[in-house]
C-alpha cells in the first residue's frame, strides 16, 4: 500500500503545481510514506486524493524534520524490525514459517535468510490421500544434493557460476535454501535450536557460516564443575562459566581460564556415574555407566521395579557420545 502510494503521487505530481521534490518509502517501516516539498494547498489537495492516506478528523498531520536528518531517512529502519548479517533468527510467515534460519546478508528490500530446505516428495498414494483429506505434511528438512533432487523428480536443477543451484524460483546454495524475505517476515531467534537443525547448517560448511558462534543445541545441558576435555587439544578442563554463545573452562594444567565453543568440548564420564540421555533415539534413558570406548558410552539402564540394574543385554543401551547429549 505504501509503493502504491509514492507511485500515484510521483504520476500525479505536476512540475509547477506540486512544489514535491521526492516521495519515497522504507520496506523496514510500514504505516507511513515521507514526501519532501512544500506543503501548501495544492500539495495536500493531491496528498488528500492519494489512496491509502488515511484522513484524520484534524486533516493531515505533519511534522519539520530537521536537514540533518534528511540522509537518515533514507536509511532507517523499525526497531522492531532490525536484524543484522550473520544473526539467526525465525521466519514469520510462509512455508517455512517457524523455521530456523540465519542471515546471510541485508538488503535495502530485506533479509537474505538461509534455512534447512523441506522439500515435497509425494508418492503417487500420498498424493490421492492428500487431495482426499486436503491436508498437508509438512516433509523433513533435509539438506539439498542435487543428484537426489534428479533421482526423485526427474528434473536436473540448474548450476550457477556462483556455485549456486536454481530449479524454478529456488536457490540452493551449499545444500540450503536462499529465501529472499522482507523484514517483517523474520524476527530474531530466542528459542533454543534443535541440535539436529544445527547439525545440518554445519554440515552445509556455507562461506557465510565460516567463523560464526553456533548457539548451543537446545538438548545440549552444561553446568558450571563439569568436567570436560577441549576436543582440539585433548586438555582436561572444568566449566567454570556457561555464557549464551561459549563456554569458559578451567584448565586442570593451571594454565587458566579458556573460552571455548559448544562444539569442542566434549563431556567426561567414568563407569559408575548416574547419567540422563538428552537426546537422540534414546533420549529419557537412564542409567549407570558401564563404560566408554571409542565415543561410544553403554550404559545399564535404570529399571524403577525395584530399581535395580544388571548387566543383561536386553537393558543394555549404547549410542554415540557427542559433546553433551548426556548428564
Amino acid at each position: 500500500m505504501e509503493e502504491e502510494a509514492v507511485i500515484f503521487l510521483l504520476q500525479r505530481a505536476i512540475s509547477g503545481k506540486h512544489q514535491m521534490r521526492s516521495a519515497f518509502t522504507r520496506g523496514s517501516v510500514r504505516g507511513s510514506i515521507y514526501v519532501e516539498g512544500v506543503l501548501d494547498a495544492d500539495t495536500i489537495s493531491l496528498l488528500n486524493s492519494t489512496p491509502g492516506i488515511i484522513q484524520k478528523s484534524s486533516g493531515i498531520i505533519h511534522q519539520s524534520i530537521d536537514p540533518s536528518d534528511w540522509v537518515k531517512l533514507l536509511t532507517m529502519h523499525n526497531p522492531m524490525t532490525v536484524v543484522k548479517a550473520g544473526q539467526w533468527i525465525r521466519v514469520r510467515t510462509g512455508v517455512y514459517k517457524g523455521d530456523v534460519g540465519f542471515v546471510k546478508c541485508i538488503e535495502p528490500w530485506g533479509a537474505q535468510v538461509l534455512v534447512v530446505p523441506r522439500i515435497k516428495t509425494l508418492t503417487p498414494g500420498t498424493a490421492t490421500s492428500l487431495k482426499r483429506k486436503r491436508t498437508a505434511i509438512r516433509p523433513e528438512p533435509r539438506l539439498f544434493d542435487p543428484a537426489t533432487f534428479l533421482s526423485v523428480f526427474q528434473r536436473k536443477p540448474k548450476p550457477q557460476r556462483d556455485g549456486t543451484y536454481t530449479f524454478r524460483r529456488l536457490v540452493f546454495d551449499h545444500g540450503l535454501l536462499q529465501l529472499d524475505l522482507d523484514l517483517h517476515s523474520i524476527f530474531l531467534n530466542s528459542a533454543g535450536i534443535p541440535s539436529q537443525i544445527l547439525g545440518l547448517f554445519r554440515l552445509a560448511s556455507h562461506p557465510a557460516l565460516t567463523g560464526t558462534k553456533f548457539p548451543c543445541p537446545e538438548e545440549w545441558i552444561f553446568e558450571e564443575g563439569e568436567r570436560v576435555i577441549i576436543s582440539s587439544s585433548e586438555k582436561e578442563a572444568t566449566i567454570a562459566a556457561v555464557k549464551s554463545s561459549h563456554l569458559e573452562v578451567d584448565l586442570v594444567s593451571n594454565e587458566g581460564i579458556e573460552v571455548v565453543s559448544w562444539y569442542n568440548v566434549c563431556k567426561t564420564f567414568s563407569p559408575g556415574d548416574f547419567v540422563c540421555v538428552t537426546s537422540g533415539q534414546s533420549r529419557g534413558t537412564m542409567g549407570w555407566v558401564d563404560c566408554i570406548s571409542n565415543d561410544i558410552a553403554h550404559l545399564l539402564e535404570y529399571k524403577e521395579k525395584g530399581n535395580i540394574s544388571t548387566s543383561s543385554d536386553d537393558i543394555k543401551v549404547s549410542f554415540i557420545l557427542i559433546p553433551a547429549d548426556i548428564y
